[in-house]
């Protein structure tokens, strides 16, 4: 049988999902790499009006107009043969 270090171990990662409504009542999801691990709703909600404020996209899909979700996503993965 196979051990934990003959598999090569695991690998975690997290990734901040933050999805806006548009003006063309449409989503927009944000994906952010590597986020830290304790940020609170008052600090994601605020950094999203932010976003929103900015107008940093040029989208099909409309402007930003309100926050819709946001989430942490969260990826296990083990190497099985390197």
């Amino acid at each position: 049988m196979l051990s934990k270090k003959d598999l090569g171990g695991e690998n975690m990662k997290r990734v901040l999902e933050l999805t806006f409504k548009t003006s063309l009542e449409k989503t927009f999801t944000l994906q952010i790499q590597n986020p830290k691990a304790d940020l609170s709703s008052d600090i994601v909600e605020d950094a999203m009006n932010k976003i929103m404020k900015l107008n940093l996209f040029n989208l099909n899909k409309g402007e930003l107009v309100s926050i819709h979700s946001a989430q942490y996503i969260e990826r296990s993965t083990r190497q099985l043969i390197k």
